[in-house]
């Protein structure tokens, strides 16, 4: 997949591109099935699948205080993209004067006379331009005045559920770990690095990677049974939220212990997926109880994993 970081540096590099357009954030199911779209209509029009997204999130500039948590760093963001087939990513630079074109301005400068966009996808709740005052039916005028293809994908629905990024911000809040999953279509995932702790889970004979955590929205504190992933191994481990009450801890903090794992990791990357709550914190009267606690944590992990 080619990426490019503005529509200018992707100017005639791709051949008749077919885009989906949006902010794409968590890259759903419902977002799975665009490109799946997008897919389609290239291959008739004999075009290229495309993306057309932003960075930062429009609500970040425009409207910061009510701007939700991402589910996606931008890194993960595009790793998810680029595993749904599509050959060309744009990300557009957002920022107040690009927010002040209009639908029309945005369409036929962007990605008529710039891109030469051969076909359009788009979701039912599309809006574009200045305000927001682009519709789906605003887009599909426009295409049809400029004979650019497009398609439209509907709401998409898992059972009675609205697939959207709404509600799974809401499952991960609440700790609800596998309807997350259900719509993410795989495990919603945080990414940290490794730093130094104070070193409790050690004392307790269960060593924990700390994590300083890149991502925005992290689940409801608890105790996780998770999968990390250091480089391409994937190992079984237990994941702690929380403030370590225990210890009169006051800052929330991020544990991974690995399972069955000893090695010195500070400094690496870590991914962590989260595959169902076990428990909520706890303060323990002794770090001994605690340590109890843990073990018991970790058998409850085993049999979920």
């Amino acid at each position: 997949m080619r990426i490019f970081f503005s529509s200018k540096e992707a100017e005639g590099k791709i051949k008749r591109p077919v885009l989906a357009l949006g902010n794409f954030d968590g890259v759903h199911l419902a977002h799975q099935k665009m490109f799946a779209l997008t897919r389609d209509l290239a291959k008739k029009t004999k075009g290229t699948p495309g993306v057309y997204t932003f960075e930062p999130h429009p609500v970040k500039v425009l409207s910061p205080e009510n701007s939700p948590p991402l589910i996606t760093t931008p890194g993960q963001k595009i790793d998810e993209i680029k595993k749904c087939r599509i050959k060309a990513l744009i990300i557009e630079p957002f920022s107040r004067n690009f927010a002040k074109l209009n639908p029309e301005e945005f369409f036929e400068t962007i990605l008529v006379k710039r891109l030469r966009t051969a076909g359009l996808v788009a979701g039912y709740d599309f809006t574009f331009g200045a305000k927001r005052s682009g519709t789906v039916e605003t887009l599909e005028k426009l295409c049809d005045r400029f004979q650019i293809a497009y398609r439209i994908l509907e709401a998409t629905l898992l059972g009675d559920t609205l697939v959207s990024s709404t509600q799974i911000r809401n499952m991960i809040r609440s700790g609800e770990m596998e309807k997350a999953a259900g719509l993410l279509g795989r495990p919603f995932e945080i990414v940290g690095t490794v730093i130094r702790g104070l070193k409790i889970g050690r004392a307790l004979h269960f060593p924990t990677a700390n994590l300083l955590v890149e991502n925005e929205i992290l689940p409801l504190p608890g105790v996780y049974a998770t999968r990390a992933l250091l480089g391409f191994r994937e190992i079984p481990s237990v994941t702690n939220i929380g403030y370590r009450p225990t210890f009169g801890g006051r800052r929330l903090t991020v544990e991974t212990h690995l399972i069955r794992f000893r090695k010195q990791i500070y400094g690496r990357k870590l991914r962590v997926k989260f595959i169902r709550r076990i428990r909520e914190e706890m303060s323990f009267p002794t770090p001994q109880d605690l340590a109890r606690q843990i073990q018991k944590d970790v058998e409850a992990a085993k049999k979920i994993l």
